[in-house]
């Protein structure tokens, strides 16, 4: 474990007992800045002005990319004066406490199949604000169980579409300043990682050239991707008969893989839920006839994650043939968090994919989206941020983290 000093020191000040300018600051986190004499050891807490910070998502090439520059490469070619003034802007816009940058699982799969995953974990942790987001496929559950209680119980589904209800932490807590880091070592989930993104982009690769063929309009890959039961249950019985070759096999890694596949967990957690004393085979039953409930077309992350695989399916018949490794992990990130947090910064083409007519007419969420297409309107967002800074905020920060 690691302690690492993140931020700069103000100045010494005057003690209130002794008068020396020996009086500076000791620490703060939360809510309270603590200031002690060198020389006569007195000290007091302050307390720290309340703030409302905004929940930024930052993808994954975001990170990588102001990492990659911070180490000394430059931009990528025609966006040098745009990370000119981003990088530092977003320092300000952290320490004068008005947004936090989180980093999710997401990234962190992303970030053990890189070249320096230390190196890029410590940076965006480090960039954040230490913040950091549910898992993105807990996120899902949650919305799945908030379904499945109505489904049993009537009633409305109860969700909370706020960046508090997804954060690791409380979002308006003062940055502490001392940043303690983990030096953990995860390279021995880097191969099974990376063989799991393979499997999925040879899966997509199958489903983009039977689209090139067949070329579906828009409207039917909609209600194919919107076949939640159907969806469920190929996966459902995909993952058992992993489990069942891997036991055979004696391969225990993939073994352990196929146990925790989320929809595994959805499935078994779901059965006790809607058993209310029947049998084990009638608690199947339920959760079937829930899976098939048409309500869940209206669940958030089903939603979008729908929209957007149609739009690029779309894209597809009208001769997109290319797509990037993580194209999956973009759509299951923007489903997953975009309607929670105040902004994403996303793909272009994901950017694009929103909004496009029926994206943009149907999909509602409350993450404003920003991406290289219209990367000086998310300047002018942070700048924005950066004013609302009041004085005493302003005044704390230049006192704590040494920014004006």
């Amino acid at each position: 474990m690691a302690k690492s000093f993140t931020w700069e020191r103000g100045p010494f000040e005057q003690c209130p007992r002794c008068r020396e300018q020996t009086f500076g600051f000791l620490g703060a986190g939360r809510d309270v800045m603590t200031l002690r004499c060198t020389k006569c050891r007195y000290s007091h807490g302050e307390v720290l002005p309340d703030v409302d910070k905004a929940t930024i998502y930052l993808d994954q090439f975001m990170f990588s990319t102001i990492f990659k520059i911070k180490a000394g490469d430059r931009a990528p070619l025609g966006h040098q004066d745009f990370y000119d003034e981003l990088i530092p802007l977003l320092r300000r816009v952290v320490l004068l406490q008005q947004a936090i940058l989180p980093h999710s699982d997401l990234h962190s799969n992303e970030t053990i199949v890189f070249h320096d995953p230390r190196g890029l974990r410590d940076a965006y942790e480090n960039i954040g604000g230490d913040a950091s987001l549910r898992d993105s496929r807990d996120i899902e559950m949650d919305q799945v169980f908030a379904f499945a209680r109505a489904f049993r119980d009537g009633g409305e589904p109860a969700l909370t579409l706020t960046p508090d209800e997804i954060l690791q932490g409380s979002r308006n807590d003062w940055l502490p300043d001392m940043r303690i880091s983990v030096n953990a070592d995860y390279s021995q989930f880097a191969e099974g990682i990376r063989r799991e993104r393979d499997k999925g982009f040879a899966a997509l690769s199958e489903v983009v050239a039977a689209w090139a063929e067949e070329k579906p309009p828009f409207h039917e890959l909609l209600r194919r991707e919107s076949q939640f039961g159907k969806h469920r249950r190929t996966a459902l019985a995909t993952v058992m008969q992993r489990v069942a070759n891997a036991g055979a096999g004696g391969d225990g890694m993939d073994l352990l893989y196929a146990a925790l596949e989320p929809i595994w967990r959805e499935f078994l957690m779901l059965r006790d839920f809607l058993r209310e004393g029947a049998s084990y085979e009638e608690a199947m039953q339920r959760v079937g006839d829930f899976w098939d409930w048409s309500r869940l077309r209206e669940m958030p992350f089903n939603r979008i994650f729908a929209y957007l695989f149609a739009a690029f399916g779309r894209r597809v018949t009208m001769g997109q043939r290319k797509f990037t490794r993580g194209l999956m992990t973009d759509f299951q990130a923007i489903a997953a968090y975009a309607p929670y947090v105040d902004a994403m910064f996303i793909d272009r083409e994901c950017a694009l994919l929103l909004g496009e007519g029926e994206l943009r007419r149907d999909l509602h969420y409350r993450a404003r989206i920003y991406s290289y297409a219209n990367k000086d309107a998310f300047l002018a967002y942070l700048r924005e941020l950066e004013e609302r800074a009041t004085a005493d905020v302003r005044a704390y920060a230049e006192r704590i983290y040494g920014v004006a």
